[in-house]
Parts: C-alpha cells; sequence; structure tokens
C-alpha cells in the first residue's frame, strides 16, 4: 500500500498532538515538585549566607522540525487536523527536549555573594562545599519523601568547622522537630562544643584491640573534665 505524503503528515500531526497531550499530564506536577524543592533549598543556603536552587534539565536528542498544515485553515486563520482541533500557527512543531532519559534535576550553588550560581559538579567546587551542597538539597525534599527514618553517614567529611557546626544545627534542628523522621548520625568525630537538643541521643562507640575489656566510663568521663 502506497501512502501519500499527505497521509503522513497528517498521521505525524495527530501523533505529535498525543504526545504533547500525554506530556502535559505529568510535566507540570513534576515542574512544581521541582519548584518546591528549590524553595527548600533556597532558604537552606541563606542560613549559611550562601545562595542555591534547583531546576529540571531537559535534554534533547538533536532532532526537531515542524509538520506543515495539510488541511487548510480555519477561519480564526489556525490550521486544523482530522482530530477537528486548531493549531497555533501554520504548523505543529515540536522541541528537542523529547530525550526523557536524560532529563534530571540541575543544582546550582555560589558559595560567595559576589558570584552567579554555577552547576554542582566535581569541578567548580570543592569537596566540602560538595558536602554541603548535597546535605542541603536533601535536607530541602524531606517534606516531600516520608519515611521512618533516615541514616546520614559521616556527612561531615572534607567541611570546615564552620560549614560542619552549621549542617550540623540543620540537621538537629530537621530532626528534632515535631513529625520529623528519625535520624542516625554516624561519624567519627565531632567537633565540640556543638548545639544538641534534649530529644537528642549520644552514643559513642569504643572498638578496637587495644580498649580493655572492662571500660570505666566514669573515669573517662572525669579525666575530660578535669582537662
Amino acid at each position: 500500500m502506497v501512502v501519500s505524503e499527505k497521509d503522513m503528515e497528517q498521521q505525524l500531526r495527530r501523533i505529535n498532538k498525543r504526545k504533547q497531550r500525554l506530556r502535559e499530564l505529568w510535566e507540570q506536577p513534576l515542574e512544581e515538585i521541582v519548584a518546591k524543592i528549590s524553595v527548600g533549598l533556597r532558604d537552606m543556603f541563606d542560613r549559611i549566607d550562601c545562595m542555591g536552587e534547583v531546576a529540571l534539565l531537559r535534554v534533547g536528542d538533536g532532532i526537531s522540525g515542524a509538520v506543515p498544515p495539510t488541511n487548510g485553515a480555519t477561519a480564526n486563520g489556525m490550521a486544523s487536523d482530522d482530530d477537528g482541533d486548531a493549531a497555533e500557527g501554520p504548523c505543529l512543531a515540536w522541541r528537542d527536549d523529547e530525550d526523557y532519559g536524560g532529563w534530571g534535576v540541575e543544582i546550582r550553588v555560589a558559595f560567595r555573594k559576589d558570584e552567579r550560581m554555577r552547576v554542582l559538579d566535581n569541578h567548580r567546587q570543592s569537596g566540602g562545599e560538595r558536602a554541603v551542597s548535597t546535605i542541603l538539597y536533601l535536607q530541602s525534599m524531606q517534606d516531600l519523601v516520608v519515611a521512618p527514618f533516615r541514616v546520614v553517614d559521616e556527612i561531615n567529611q572534607g567541611m570546615d568547622q564552620r560549614n560542619e557546626r552549621l549542617i550540623h544545627e540543620i540537621i538537629v534542628n530537621t530532626a528534632c522537630r515535631p513529625g520529623s523522621s528519625q535520624y542516625f548520625l554516624i561519624t567519627p568525630k565531632l567537633l565540640p562544643d556543638l548545639d544538641y537538643h534534649p530529644l537528642m541521643k549520644v552514643l559513642c562507640i569504643f572498638n578496637g584491640e587495644w580498649q580493655p575489656q572492662q571500660l570505666d566510663v566514669s573515669r573517662y568521663i572525669s579525666n575530660a573534665r578535669r582537662n
């Protein structure tokens, strides 16, 4: 069977219109979720006098084009197709952003007020800045993701003392607010004189071949107080 160019254009128009309708069902809710995360991240970065945001990253496959009108135009000058729907302009075009497997969330940060925000990656920011950005990004999603408990493992490694104190305070305030999930913060070290909350419990694990069989905790505490 031979299919004319006109029939192929009509079929392509119908397919693209269906695609657009399906995309509208999930794209706007996705944008709203990303916008909520971005508001939370911006607030988190404001607390440490920095800037941060997230945006939906759309990726294309390098293919774009347009389908010319085939059924003439309606009275208002817009092209129509076999579905009886009007299409804006003289043709139906599609954007080069339909490689959905490559879509993602792009994190942009700036740790100095006099610089513009840049995409978070392994080249522009230091290890400490990436660690701070990661934990603040995770914290900004807490209200959107329900979980009975969360585990934070060695997130303070690579941070300077200022950022470590700020991040510790943010985690404590988040974990100890009413209705929050339980947090397990695992770390080989902590800075002295950090902020603690009455709802927190600190467990010190003493391990290694040089540890005595009987550990006198009160003696350790007395020695620490004298020093």
